[in-house]
């Protein structure tokens, strides 16, 4: 045939036949491309501030999952309003997997149980990547209080001629020790007058000096003391004895199943996206972390700090968790009438 004598109504509608093809590809290509990761840094927000366990073992994460993925991977700290400000920035970021939130039970779950005039729903934000490390709550005393055990430690606080203090970080009701210890006053009867601290080294610093009587904490920070005896470790929140304490009992042992059944009390610290992520990229995301999470690297790293690691599972998985966790602890709260702390 003669190119040259093609009409050109015919080369019209090829023309628009090779744009049809041309954009069906070009439509094809952006969609694969949109289900993967880009190489642009990813940033990893966190609610804290720097120092804390929680941003080291988020830096100890991205120091992992960065060779993993290929891509520089950084850490931004934005504190404040209990993580809110934190979670609002990323809520709003492009849904594209550079942009992530860390945050622990307070963020994810108390916090919008808790504060009802908040819009802040991370159920509804947010998709979960990976639940990557957890750190287990220690009932302790100082020992100058002369408690040793659980059951020493409850008589005083049932006992109304007893003056017993607990060293609070921030608001009780606010955080997984917190309410660790609301839980238990309320479920066995006891009392204890809350001191509040800004931190966990100055509650223990005043058990130590016999100014409080015991605390809910966690092993960062304690440990040295408790292995000096300056400490007294009652019983750990956990299914199982940790094995920096061997010899303290679970509270599930000492026969506390009402507790133990009243929440998950081994807190977390989880890695999510915005909602509309695509699943493909949370997938891609969650393979990195479960990757680094269950190197040599990581593990020697986070139990330096007194932490265990977590996320070995899919990112459905961890999702299923969190939902689970949500539905437990807002059944307690409503049956024990646990509210957010008056002018909060």
């Amino acid at each position: 045939m003669n190119v040259g004598h093609i009409p050109r109504r015919a080369w019209l509608s090829l023309g628009a036949r090779g744009l049809c093809i041309g954009l069906a590809t070009l439509w094809a290509w952006s969609g694969a491309a949109a289900q993967t990761l880009s190489n642009r840094p990813i940033r990893i927000i966190v609610p804290y501030t720097t120092g804390g366990p929680a941003d080291l073992a988020t830096r100890i994460l991205a120091e992992g999952m960065q060779p993993i993925l290929g891509v520089p991977v950084v850490v931004e700290n934005k504190p404040g309003a209990t993580g809110k400000i934190a979670a609002e920035a990323v809520a709003r970021a492009e849904p594209d997997g550079h942009t992530l939130l860390v945050g622990g039970t307070p963020q994810y779950i108390i916090l919008p149980l808790l504060d009802k005039t908040s819009n802040f729903k991370p159920l509804d934000d947010f998709k979960m990547v990976s639940i990557f490390t957890k750190y287990d709550i220690v009932f302790m005393s100082g020992a100058p209080s002369g408690i040793k055990t659980m059951k020493d430690l409850l008589a005083k606080m049932q006992d109304k001629k007893e003056d017993v203090t607990y060293a609070s970080i921030g608001q009780p009701e606010l955080t997984p020790p917190g309410l660790a210890f609301l839980v238990f006053s309320k479920l066995y009867n006891g009392t204890a007058r809350p001191i509040v601290y800004g931190g966990q080294q100055p509650g223990t610093m005043d058990m130590i000096a016999g100014r409080v009587t015991f605390a809910t904490y966690t092993l960062t920070g304690s440990l040295p003391h408790i292995q000096s005896g300056k400490l007294n470790a009652l019983a750990v929140s956990s299914p199982n004895r940790l094995p920096q304490l061997p010899d303290t009992p679970t509270m599930g042992e000492l026969g506390y199943s009402e507790f133990m059944n009243a929440n998950n009390w081994v807190s977390w610290v989880g890695l999510s996206a915005p909602a509309k992520t695509p699943d493909a990229i949370i997938a891609q995301l969650n393979r990195a972390a479960v990757q680094a999470v269950q190197s040599e690297a990581f593990k020697t790293k986070l139990a330096a700090i007194g932490l265990s690691p977590q996320g070995t599972g899919t990112a459905k998985d961890d999702q299923a968790a969190w939902v689970a966790e949500h539905n437990r602890l807002s059944a307690t709260l409503k049956r024990l009438d646990i509210r957010m702390p008056a002018g909060q």
